[in-house]
């Protein structure tokens, strides 16, 4: 009977990599995606139920954009959340496309801003979100950093008032993450905005070193998407489901 037992708790383990609270790392808010009061957030809720599905808890580490390629290179951590070909990480430990980011300029329809290049933008009172002149690209970065009229900001709720309260001409920021601040504040109910796309969608993995795990992550996303619930969620934040705007194989929910 014990030897049953050794060989049924074997094959758990064997099954579900052990099952065991994993370090995720993630970036730092940025709601409805990532909300660190409370670990919630479109983004933590879909790994959180990938790994309770494969029996595992997740703790969720909030660190700046430039330290996850650190903390992965220096294995202190199980998982690391929206990466892109910026974060210079092995592409070994990759898993598939698990979300998907589309950073857009929005400007008050009101002012009736012509922008259709990043150049375009270079005349104009900007504010992006915290590394943004890093990660959106070399043109953007050289044509708006080095200007007195363009700032980044961290708090991405205080971009989008400054917006909407005319003291800047353009933000730049997620179209998603735009929508949900926006809504939550009846006072803009009735401002129309336009968004300026001038940047490419962008699909985004996780890091995960351990090979079984990972491969056990593409599969459960995989079940995710083929029965709903990876849209259902995307529902549940107000989402617009970006992957459908991509044209590539074998990643559309």
């Amino acid at each position: 009977m014990r030897l049953f037992s050794f060989f049924a708790s074997l094959l758990i383990c064997i099954q579900s990599s052990c099952a065991k609270e994993l370090d995720v790392v993630v970036g730092w808010d940025k709601p409805p995606y990532v909300v660190s009061a409370d670990h919630s957030g479109f983004e933590i809720d879909l790994v959180r139920a990938i790994f309770a599905e494969m029996g595992h808890d997740i703790s969720p580490i909030y660190v700046p954009f430039g330290r996850t390629a650190r903390l992965l290179k220096d294995d202190a951590v199980d998982v690391a959340l929206t990466i892109n070909d910026s974060h210079k990480v092995d592409p070994t430990l990759l898993t598939d496309f698990y979300i998907v980011y589309q950073n857009v300029a929005v400007t008050r329809a009101d002012r009736n801003l012509a922008i259709t290049s990043i150049q375009d933008l270079t005349d104009k009172s900007v504010i992006a979100f915290q590394t943004a002149s890093a990660v959106l690209g070399e043109e953007f970065g050289g044509a708006l950093s080095s200007l007195p009229t363009y700032i980044e900001m961290a708090r991405q709720d205080r971009q989008v008032n400054m917006l909407m309260l005319g003291s800047v001409d353009a933000i730049v920021l997620d179209r998603n993450i735009f929508n949900f601040l926006k809504a939550r504040n009846d006072m803009y109910a009735n401002d129309e905005t336009v968004f300026h796309e001038l940047f490419p969608i962008t699909p985004y993995r996780a890091a995960i070193p351990d090979p079984t795990l990972r491969e056990a992550f593409n599969n459960t996303l995989r079940l995710f998407i083929e029965d709903g619930r990876y849209q259902a969620l995307l529902d549940k934040y107000g989402l617009e489901n970006l992957f459908n705007k991509l044209s590539l194989p074998d990643v559309h929910p």
